[in-house]
């Protein structure tokens, strides 16, 4: 079948021969006359000199003695119009936010030839007849009353006087700007339309040194090309070449893809070759062409197709792969595809380029931008927010500068929960003293990503592999940085001048706005192998394989409104486009495509996420209900189950005994075997299992605000400071009445207990939260004092302590010994006996039915303080056999008073006796100590999940893993 363009070329061809280089072809776009050329060197026998090509915006650039600015310059020179137009302007900072939907307004009133006077005129009479007439009634006020207390309509706010002055001076601004724009040599696109489309009298178009020129494949005009179009068609100069089919030409039509066409046929004529034929495959006499639909499930699952459905299409090799595209109706898929085409033999041509936006060039200066945004000036010098140095330091364009300096220090700021990470601390790296320093002018923020940039490029980690030094993926990745470094020097020009100021945070929009629309063209045969292109690329050209992606609506059509003034009624009135426009266009581009196409699959997501809906587009749907274009349709979703609930227990292998045993058993290198794990195996066992069979740790993570368990490390914090350098002294009465009277101090040492913990030093920022807990902390410390001053006068013996002890268990039939033991939070000698004090901020019980019930299998967590203390008695008295040794838990969410520290034991249902002494119970204790840790190492104990799920599964970091 003779495609669109290679007819036009072959009857052009066989018209002019070699006279065809005084005539000039106007497309769409570059694609289309780059395949062109292609069609009409295959038929040219020998040398010719070649036709003029041109774009319509080419030509239109090429009468204009104007140049077309960078939006970032109009943006710019629209605001200082704009400060001479309104006498009391607002800021550069708060312009940026409505300048782009200015400019995008003018661009449509040049565009579309509307007389402005008249239009901007009307724009103030309605929003006047609005603010007259369209005001809240009494009722609506009072309503919203409910809701916004201090809500007054008639209260004259800056924001309301802003926001209406701006309707009054649409019209000034806009000539003012132009003038303006016109005084420098600058335009923006339509200002170059309407100058060309208003200026250009007969003279002109007869004069034209080419003797036609030929129109070929447009669509939707607006009305500068359609005036400059008539202009060459009276004089005689121009030729048009429109694409359609009669299904959708023909008057009366339900297809809004000839909604522009028809009209255009009409003003124009049709110059296309007689034997041209407009029953395309669309039509109803046309033969059946295979054409499906393909359901999925994700956008990821869509690409991962492409293999199979390249593979199915027949005839595929070098030679004949332009034949074949791949159309991306969402663009962002481009990455994804790549790296999901198969291995193939021939070329693939990429027409989009690759977007800036999906490098890693574009994601490390947005985490700089990110950095500079959060920085923060304190006292001591800057400081810059945890999570934008930790994004700087992983990333992968910093990690081949960073040494072990920098992963030390990565390291430190997750243990050491460094919210605020000083500047200085970088100060002995020049590279990342670079980065981590604060630009003090918007001057001096683009020298900033500059400098940054121009040295990650210098780097050259394997010269010495490469004859120029540069291993293919640097000089990729110095592509992506040169591109980012032009972004950044746009900007420069507009920085240096004095008479327009903006923050560091309107720069860095600016900045970032920029850097999402560059692309870094690719390089190649542009007319050989796979196409890889956008909708809006395929315009004029015909393919025999297609493959359509993301067909889905929202995504194709994209007829997105954008921000305007001009109210909707007023652009559908002077004939501005609108979202209607839009439609027709997409559908004529849909539609077209496949006029030619003798293998077509169309693949959508029908996941909704987000905002999206995961229906198929309209256009899918409308072939649906035709039966001539009725596409076969296939799902290739899957419906993803639970694999059903995990089994409560897992039978123990000679790896988990391996494991256990070179961790607490092991001559060599033995671990010790703490409070904690034996608690977790007695509270379920299969957090044992995750936790120290497997080694899965909770990752460590900076947290901002103060947990459970962060709050009972601070406290620990705070009383081994209070009592530091007592011990051996005798702790009275008076000493804590002093602690406690000394407020002042009491709290320097609770500030600086949770600055040490952030890492922040006392200068940090203080949220609303901490001072919530440091008086929590007060209270908790308070509780403590005034409890150890019921039992005073006592001496501290240890504060924060080792201690453990070795323990003969018999372990599947065999004699091991065992380290059991820890970190005491205190000892101290009180009322004739050695206390081991512990302080909980948890639940804790108040007494125990007996020893045994400690050791039960999957009991309630507030029995663990009560073993640990009793086992930290046993490691005290192996070392100090001849004291009288007692446990001692401080429960300080409770009132902590004499003798409530105490474990009491039940006698029966009525009374309770104090345990005062450890040795009560020792025996006990450690044969009930010995079994738990024999059933920890048996070969026969399962490891099985506990049956409290409320209660401990709710906040276990491992329940995901039991799918709980």
């Amino acid at each position: 079948m003779e495609y669109f363009l290679q007819n036009i070329a072959r009857d052009l061809n066989q018209r002019y021969g070699n006279e065809l280089n005084r005539h000039c072809l106007v497309f769409p776009n570059r694609r289309a006359g780059l395949y062109f050329m292609r069609y009409l060197a295959s038929m040219i026998q020998k040398p010719v000199w070649t036709p003029a090509v041109y774009t319509i915006n080419e030509l239109f650039s090429s009468y204009s003695s104007m140049q077309t600015a960078y939006p970032e310059i109009l943006l710019f020179e629209l605001y200082r119009t704009y400060t001479k137009v309104k006498k009391i302007p607002e800021k550069f900072d708060e312009f940026y936010f409505w300048g782009d939907m200015l400019l995008n307004d003018f661009d449509d009133v040049d565009k579309y030839l509307v007389d402005a006077r008249l239009l901007f005129n009307n724009v103030q009479d309605l929003k006047n007849i609005d603010r007259q007439f369209g005001e809240l009634t009494t009722l609506q006020v009072e309503v919203i009353r409910k809701f916004w207390v201090n809500f007054n309509p008639d209260k004259p706010t800056k924001q309301k006087a802003s926001f209406t002055d701006i309707w009054s001076v649409l019209l000034d601004l806009y000539q003012e700007f132009r003038e303006n724009l016109k005084s420098k040599g600058l335009a923006y696109e339509g200002m170059i339309f309407r100058d060309i489309a208003e200026n250009m009298d007969g003279d002109f178009y007869s004069s034209i040194a080419w003797e036609t020129i030929h129109f070929i494949g447009f669509n939707a005009l607006n009305e500068c090309e359609k005036k400059l179009m008539h202009g060459f068609r009276k004089a005689g100069k121009a030729k048009f070449y429109w694409d359609y089919d009669n299904s959708f030409i023909k008057e009366g039509t339900r297809n809004s893809a000839g909604f522009f066409m028809r009209n255009n046929i009409r003003m124009f004529g049709n110059d296309m070759p007689a034997d041209w034929n407009y029953d395309t495959l669309l039509s109803p006499t046309a033969e059946s062409v295979p054409r499906r639909v393909i359901e999925t499930s994700s956008d990821v699952a869509q690409v991962k197709l492409l293999p199979h459905l390249l593979s199915q299409l027949p005839g595929l090799n070098p030679e004949t792969a332009h034949h074949t595209a791949v159309v991306l109706a969402d663009e962002n898929l481009l990455i994804p595809v790549l790296t999901s085409l198969p291995a193939y033999n021939g070329d693939i041509n990429i027409t989009m380029g690759y977007p800036l936006r999906q490098t890693l060039v574009y994601t490390f200066l947005k985490h700089l931008m990110d950095l500079q945004r959060n920085a923060s000036h304190s006292g001591s010098g800057v400081r810059f927010n945890h999570r934008d140095v930790l994004n700087i330091l992983r990333h992968p364009l910093t990690e081949s500068l960073a040494g072990e300096k920098e992963n030390e220090l990565i390291e430190e700021i997750i243990v050491t929960n460094l919210l605020w990470v000083p500047a200085n601390r970088f100060a002995e790296s020049g590279y990342l003293s670079l980065v981590f320093s604060k630009p003090a002018t918007t001057l001096q923020l683009s020298e900033y990503f500059r400098n940054i940039l121009a040295t990650i490029g210098s780097l050259n980690i394997h010269g010495n592999d490469n004859p120029d030094g540069r291993t293919m993926d640097e000089r990729i990745r110095n592509e992506f940085i040169y591109s980012g470094l032009l972004s950044v020097n746009r900007l420069d020009s507009i920085v240096s001048q004095t008479d327009v100021t903006f923050s560091a945070d309107t720069y860095m929009k600016i900045l970032d706005k920029i850097l999402k629309i560059q692309s870094v063209p690719f390089s190649g045969e542009p007319l050989s192998g796979i196409q890889i292109m956008g909708i809006l690329e395929t315009r004029a050209l015909d393919f025999r394989n297609l493959i359509i992606l993301s067909v889905n609506e929202g995504v194709l059509p994209s007829v997105s409104t954008g921000s305007s003034f001009i109210p909707y009624n007023l652009r559908e009135a002077f004939g501005i486009p609108s979202i209607n426009h839009q439609e027709s266009i997409y559908a004529y581009h849909f539609y077209r495509l496949l006029e030619r196409a003798e293998n077509v699959t169309f693949l959508y997501n029908s996941n909704s996420d987000g905002l999206r809906t995961g229906e198929m587009s309209r256009f899918l749907n409308q072939m649906r209900y035709d039966e001539r274009l009725k596409p076969e349709f296939m799902n290739l979703n899957f419906e993803i189950r639970s694999h059903g609930p995990v089994a409560r227990s897992i039978a123990r292998t000679e790896d988990h005994d391996r494991r256990l045993r070179s961790r607490f058993l092991s001559p060599d290198n033995r671990r010790t075997l703490s409070p904690s794990a034996i608690n977790t195996w007695l509270g379920c066992r299969m957090k044992f299992y995750y936790r120290y069979v497997n080694g899965l740790k909770e990752p460590e993570e900076i947290s901002k605000d103060i947990d459970s368990a962060m709050l009972g490390a601070i406290l620990h914090e705070i009383m081994q400071k209070l009592y530091d350098g007592t011990g051996g002294q005798v702790t009275g009465e008076n000493v804590i009445d002093g602690i406690l009277r000394n407020g002042t101090g009491l709290e320097d040492i609770i500030k600086d207990s949770i600055s040490s913990r952030f890492s922040g030093g006392t200068d940090r920022r203080v949220e609303g939260s901490e001072l919530i807990i440091r008086e929590v902390l007060k209270s908790f410390v308070q509780k403590i004092l005034k409890a150890d001053k019921a039992v005073a006068p006592f001496s501290i013996i240890a504060l924060e302590s080792e201690y453990k002890f070795d323990m003969k268990v018999n372990i599947n039939g065999i004699e091991n010994e065992v380290t059991v033991g820890g970190i005491v939070d205190r000892i101290d000698q009180a009322e004739g006996s050695i206390r081991i004090v512990d302080y909980k901020t948890g639940s804790v019980a108040e007494k125990i039915g007996s020893v045994e019930e400690l050791f039960t299998d999957d009991r309630k967590k507030d029995l663990d303080a009560w073993l640990q203390t009793l086992l930290y008695c046993e490691a005290y008295l192996i070392s100090n056999p001849d004291a009288k040794v007692r446990p001692s838990v401080y429960r300080v969410r409770k009132s902590v008073i004499s003798g409530n520290d105490k474990l009491k034991l039940k006698t029966d249902q009525r009374t309770d006796r104090q345990l005062d002494d450890y040795h009560e119970i020792r025996v006990e204790f450690i044969e009930n100590l010995k079994n738990t840790v024999s059933s920890i190492f048996s070969m026969d104990s399962e490891f099985v999940m506990t049956s409290d799920i409320r209660g401990k599964c709710s906040w276990c970091s491992y329940r995901g893993l039991c799918t709980r």
